[in-house]
């Protein structure tokens, strides 16, 4: 059984082990991709032999990250034998894939840091806040507590981090502590305006082709309260867009006036991925995800299906329905 612990312990943990990989989830974000970078350059600050490791490699979007040349895809020979693993911003294990999970379950010691409520905990130990908007937002508090300085490389991993699991600062995840984390990272020198500009400034031809294509086919409910789109292999295809030009996209249906859900579903090699957003008070997570096998956030969650796109879309769509009958009948 796995040991909930704080911070401190999970630092203390740290300390005494070495060769280390840290793992992401797959598809990475830019959370998954900053926190585990931010704190593969802090553990090789403390000499430590490190890697990062995320299934389907580095988003282009975060290229420019310090460091991020020296990631691994789980499916690549690393550069030595890990004896540690520890998974960030992982939900549950199976997030991991099936090549990151093999690599990370060989491993003889095993943790995780998460800040996604719906994690049931995973490895020998885990820390979890639920209430953290980011898991960057946790390893900011994590290096401080491994003795490591904030640098400039660090900070920069973790703002990214922070900011785009926040919204950059707009979702309702934001607390006092998201702010206070962003701030020790300007302190350490972090381009607020740079970062910024590159994040949600700037996009690919495709992902703009993309973005157009899939929202023109977009659908709603009768009463406009649920929205849903389709992100087919062709569409990407034809809009030469990659599969990471899809983030966010949903957000655009939950956007509308009047929608209190949306659902993008997205056509994989392997079945359906399900994008899911609300509005509050309704909880995404509570009521559609995690019946269906998924997780996430109140706000912001996601399904996985092995079902071709429009079982996946109809069933998710069902569940949804379902769910806002009941919220409609308490209000």
């Amino acid at each position: 059984m796995s040991q909930r612990v704080t911070i401190e312990q999970l630092a203390d943990w740290l300390r005494k082990r070495e060769d280390i990989a840290l793992f992401g989830h797959v598809s990475p974000d830019g959370d998954a991709t900053g926190s585990t970078l931010a704190l593969w350059h802090a553990l090789r600050a403390m000499g430590k032999r490190a890697v990062v490791c995320l299934p389907d490699g580095i988003p282009l979007l975060y290229a420019m990250l310090p460091g991020a040349d020296n990631i691994v895809n789980t499916e690549e020979p690393l550069p030595f034998v890990p004896q540690t693993a520890l998974a960030v911003d992982v939900s549950e294990i199976e997030r991991l894939g099936d090549a990151g999970m093999a690599l990370f379950q060989s491993c003889p010691d095993q943790a995780a840091l998460d800040h996604h409520f719906t994690n049931p905990g995973f490895g020998q130990l885990y820390m979890l806040d639920g209430e953290a908007a980011a898991s960057g937002e946790l390893v900011v508090d994590l290096i401080e507590a491994l003795g490591v300085h904030l640098d400039e490389a660090m900070a920069e991993c973790l703002f990214v981090a922070i900011s785009t699991d926040s919204g950059h600062f707009n979702y309702s995840n934001t607390r006092p502590q998201t702010l206070r984390a962003a701030a020790r990272c300007l302190e350490a020198g972090v381009d607020v305006a740079r970062i910024t500009e590159r994040l949600y400034r700037t996009r690919t031809v495709g992902r703009t082709k993309l973005l157009g294509v899939v929202l023109a086919g977009l659908e709603l409910s009768p009463d406009g309260t649920l929205s849903w789109a389709r992100l087919t292999q062709k569409m990407l295809r034809d809009c030469r867009a990659d599969k990471e030009d899809s983030e966010g996209i949903v957000n655009y249906l939950v956007e509308m006036m009047g929608v209190k859900v949306a659902v993008l579903a997205m056509e994989r090699p392997e079945g359906t991925k399900l994008s899911l957003r609300s509005k509050e008070p309704f909880n995404v997570a509570k009521n559609v995800a995690v019946p269906l096998g998924g997780g996430g956030h109140d706000c912001a969650a996601g399904v996985s299906m092995k079902l071709p796109l429009e079982e996946a879309l109809q069933k998710t769509l069902a569940m949804a329905r379902e769910a806002l009958n009941r919220n409609a009948e308490t209000e």
